[in-house]
């Protein structure tokens, strides 16, 4: 209690002296991260050096990281110019710059590494699925905030460049592929298995296609449709989903999935492994004196340069600020952690704009500094912050990482722009129904629930679709734009 009363009390007299209160400067101070690694071309280098001069190369997932950060930063006012920042960012990674041509496999997988004025490989990257999800997550959660159609044009040509159920090597043992092969192929001896921040990549191969006997919809169904379905692990009395048995997850997972997988956000199921998460993190440093230092997560280290600390994992004992952070929905009075490290000094940095920052630091050796903050590590420092009731809420997430709509009539598996105003009606229907707020002829196909093709044809304006020969049941209605899907409906026939 008393610890909370001074930190009430440092609050209150830094707000009357300074205008900002130290947990704004943090908030704020979050987003001049991705600020000072954005490229002039839209691109986000995966690391700011805190000195020198700056060498890394362009992260893909931090890149993702950087549209979701300048979501942020237009909600709370801090930029005027964010569509436009988001579009050069769009532009970029589709190749529409003339001197920058990203690094792709056949089938749209980027590289993990690209230089930062060519875009092709650096540092002996990969071919990244997840860091390539990560991108494309952040384009849609750009997309879905800012209702732009340039923003929308490109986001869409980034989505339909991307095979994303060429991931998935086996639905059946839900094994996803790592890394990928130039000609669009799977890495052989680069695999992973459920569970891990790869529920992002099954979260996107499941949205993909229409098709419910596809395997992205297989592999979410064995494995990720419920936590029931997934191995887990106990700690302090806190069971967590792990990807074994036997040992624990870095907590970037958990929140990984919680930001960018709707499906997470929304889930009770999952929101209560979340909460273990938070609960078994911070039990884990039951060792250490001071419970406001705790935070499981990645980036730099001192026994290797870069380590994704867990539980029973943590040589150095590396406190992760950002973990903190990422965990605030489920544990608010993470915020008060927060301060308290601040006051405190601890893990406190100056970035080489003089904005101060909250990064990893060592509880085993008091005079290591990290010399890089990275991006893709760091984001759920800016994202928990943002959720608090006082910025945008967890409603900012819940809202626009919703990239899949799903409302009681009608599924949107990802319809453009142009038709998320368009409603089957009646549904149920019996002999046929009618599309509102559609201005144009459509080219149509309606599929069964095994996937199977069963009628097509041309929906035309202010007309009714025939459906008396189709059997009873549920039935999916895809419409296409010059070929490419635009929008698919769910329809009840009775």
């Amino acid at each position: 209690m008393h610890k909370i009363i001074l930190i009430l009390i440092a609050t209150i007299y830094w707000s009357s002296i300074y205008g900002q209160t130290p947990i704004d400067s943090i908030f704020e101070n979050s987003y001049k991260v991705y600020e000072s690694q954005r490229l002039p071309n839209g691109m986000y280098r995966d690391s700011k050096l805190f000195s020198g001069t700056d060498y890394h190369p362009i992260s893909i997932a931090n890149t993702g990281m950087g549209l979701i950060a300048l979501c942020i930063a237009d909600g709370m006012n801090w930029i005027n110019d964010a569509p436009n920042l988001a579009l050069n960012t769009l532009k970029s990674v589709t190749g529409h710059h003339q001197t920058f041509n990203p690094d792709r496999t056949s089938n749209g997988y980027f590289r993990h590494f690209m230089d930062i004025n060519t875009g092709q490989r650096a540092w002996n990257s990969e071919y990244s699925t997840i860091d390539t999800d990560i991108l494309m997550s952040g384009a849609l959660f750009a997309m879905k905030y800012f209702e732009d159609d340039s923003i929308t044009h490109y986001t869409m040509e980034l989505w339909n460049s991307i095979d994303f159920e060429a991931a998935i090597e086996n639905p059946n043992t839900g094994k996803i592929y790592l890394s990928m092969n130039a000609n669009g192929t799977g890495v052989s001896n680069s695999l992973t298995s459920p569970y891990s921040e790869y529920m992002i990549v099954a979260w996107l191969a499941k949205n993909a296609t229409d098709t419910p006997s596809s395997v992205g919809n297989q592999l979410w169904n064995n494995y990720y449709g419920s936590p029931s379905l997934l191995p887990k692990v106990t700690y302090g009395g806190f069971q967590v989903l792990s990807d074994n048995p036997t040992s624990f997850l870095s907590s970037f997972t958990h929140q990984f999935n919680y930001y960018l997988c709707n499906y997470f956000t929304t889930s009770t199921d999952y929101i209560t492994f979340f909460e273990n998460a938070q609960k078994a993190d911070a039990a884990w440093w039951s060792f250490n004196n001071n419970q406001y230092e705790w935070g499981l997560g990645a980036g730099s280290a001192i026994t290797n340069s870069y380590q994704a600390n867990a539980i029973n994992n943590n040589i150095d004992a590396i406190v992760s600020p950002h973990i903190i952070a990422g965990f605030i929905p489920v544990n608010p009075s993470g915020k008060n952690d927060l301060l308290t490290l601040w006051n405190n000094n601890k893990g406190k940095y100056l970035l080489p704009s003089g904005a101060s920052i909250l990064w990893r630091y060592s509880k085993n050796d008091a005079f290591w500094q990290p010399n890089e903050i990275i991006g893709i590590d760091y984001s759920t420092m800016l994202f928990g912050l943002a959720t608090l009731p006082e910025y945008l809420g967890d409603s900012f997430f819940i809202t626009n990482n919703d990239f899949f709509s799903t409302p009681t009539t009608n599924t949107t598996n990802l319809n453009s722009k142009s038709d998320k105003n368009m409603a089957i009606y009646p549904n149920p229907c019996t002999n046929s129904f009618q599309i509102s707020n559609l201005n144009e002829d459509r080219k149509y196909v309606i599929y069964n629930i095994l996937g199977q093709e069963i009628q097509k044809g041309i929906f035309f304006n202010n007309k009714a679709v025939d459906i008396q020969n189709l059997p009873n049941g549920l039935l999916y209605f895809t419409i296409y734009v010059d070929g490419i899907r635009s929008s698919t409906f769910k329809i009840i026939k009775i």
